[in-house]
C-alpha cells in the first residue's frame, strides 16, 4: 500500500489505493463505479448499508452512494484527448491498403509502427505479455480462486469481485484507451475483466497436469454444464496449442478487442483493427527473427490462435445469458 494515500474512502481497504476518478480508492471500488450506472440497483435496507472491505458481499446501491459521496466522478478517466479526427482520416488514409491482406501485411511490416496507437508493434504486444505475467503471478498467490472451481452463481460473482479489481488499473493503461469516448470504455472494460477472469483461468487450466484437475461437486446445473462447456471447448483448445507467454499474449489482445458483443463508436473499431493489426505483426516478427519458422510455419500457428476469438465471444454471450436466467448482469 501507499501510505501516503491512506485506507480507500469507500470500503476502508488500506491495500493498492490511489487516485481513480478523483477519489482516493481502492482498485476494487474503482472498477466497481466504473463499469455501474446510477439507477442500476435499488437499496432494500433504506440507504443505510455500511460498505467494508471486510464483507464479500455488500450492497451495490449504498457502495455507489459512497463512491458519489467521496467524490468520484467518471469524467475524471481522460482529461486529455487525442484528436479523433485526425485518427479517422489517417485510417482512412490507409484502407485502401486494408483491402489487400497482401498491401496492408507489406504497410505495416515495412513500418513496424502504428500510427494510430502512436507505439511500435512490438511494445503494444510487450504491453499485453506484461499483464500476462501480472495476472498468472496474482493467480499464483492465491490458487483457490480460478473461477473455474465456481460451484454457484454466487461464486462466480464472488470470484469474479476479487479478479476483477486490478482490471481497472490494467485497462486505462492500455495504448489507445484516450482515444475513447467513456460508453466505449466501459464497454472495453467488461472485455478486459472478463478476459483477466476467465481467459487467464483457462491458461492456468491448459497448464496443469489433469491428474490433478479433481472434479468439483456442484449443485448448480447451470453453472456446471456452462464451465464444462467451457473446459471442452477453449480449455481442450488451449491444451492442445500450448501457447507460450508471446503467443498467449497476442490472443488474449486478440480477444479483447474483437468480442464484439456490446455496440461501440467507430473510433472503437479502428482503435481495436489498429491493437490486431500491430501485434499480429509483432507475433510474425517473434516467430520469424526468435522461434526461426517459415512462413507457412507462421501462417498456420497464427491461424490456429485467430481460430479460438470466435470460440471466446461464443462462452462470453452465453455468460451474458446464464447471469440474465438467474436475473444478474454481468
Amino acid at each position: 500500500m501507499d501510505r501516503k494515500n491512506g485506507p480507500c474512502r469507500i470500503c476502508n481497504d488500506p491495500e493498492t489505493t490511489s487516485s481513480h476518478f478523483g477519489a482516493i480508492v481502492c482498485t476494487a471500488c474503482a472498477s466497481f463505479f466504473g463499469r455501474t450506472t446510477v439507477d442500476k440497483f435499488r437499496c432494500i435496507a433504506n440507504n443505510k448499508c455500511v460498505i467494508s472491505c471486510a464483507k464479500k458481499i455488500t450492497c451495490r446501491s449504498c457502495r455507489y452512494d459512497s463512491c458519489i459521496r467521496a467524490g468520484m466522478n467518471k469524467f475524471y478517466t481522460r482529461k486529455i484527448k487525442a484528436p479523433k479526427q485526425q485518427v479517422i482520416q489517417e485510417v482512412d488514409r490507409n484502407e485502401t491498403f486494408q483491402k489487400s491482406e497482401t498491401s496492408s501485411n507489406i504497410n505495416y511490416a515495412m513500418h513496424g509502427f502504428s500510427k494510430v496507437l502512436n507505439l511500435q508493434n512490438d511494445e503494444i504486444l510487450q504491453f499485453y505479455v506484461k499483464e500476462v505475467e501480472k495476472s498468472l503471478s496474482q493467480k499464483k498467490r492465491n490458487c483457490s480462486k480460478n473461477i473455474l472451481n465456481a460451484e454457484s452463481i454466487n461464486d462466480l460473482l464472488i470470484i469474479s469481485a476479487h479478479h476483477t479489481g486490478s482490471a481497472m488499473e490494467s485497462c486505462f493503461q492500455c495504448p489507445g484507451i484516450n482515444l475513447l469516448e467513456k460508453e466505449d470504455i466501459q464497454v472495453f472494460l467488461r472485455y478486459f475483466e472478463f478476459s483477466n477472469v476467465w481467459i487467464d483461468s483457462l491458461r492456468e487450466y491448459s497448464l496443469m497436469s489433469h491428474s490433478h484437475n479433481k472434479e468439483i461437486s456442484r449443485t448448480d446445473k447451470k453453472v456446471m454444464k456452462f464451465i464444462n462447456q467451457v473446459k471442452s471447448t477453449l480449455g481442450t483448445a488451449l491444451i492442445h496449442l500450448k501457447l507460450n507467454i508471446y503467443e498467449f499474449a497476442a490472443f488474449k489482445s486478440f480477444c479483447i478487442w474483437n468480442i464484439k458483443f456490446h455496440k461501440t463508436s467507430r473510433i472503437m473499431r479502428i482503435v481495436a483493427q489498429s491493437h490486431y493489426m500491430a501485434v499480429s505483426f509483432a507475433l510474425r516478427m517473434y516467430y520469424k527473427n526468435q522461434l526461426k519458422l517459415s512462413d507457412m510455419e507462421i501462417a498456420i500457428r497464427i491461424g490456429d490462435i485467430t481460430l479460438q476469438i470466435a470460440t471466446v465471444s461464443t462462452i462470453y454471450h452465453d455468460l451474458i445469458r446464464l447471469y440474465q436466467d438467474v436475473g444478474r448482469s454481468l
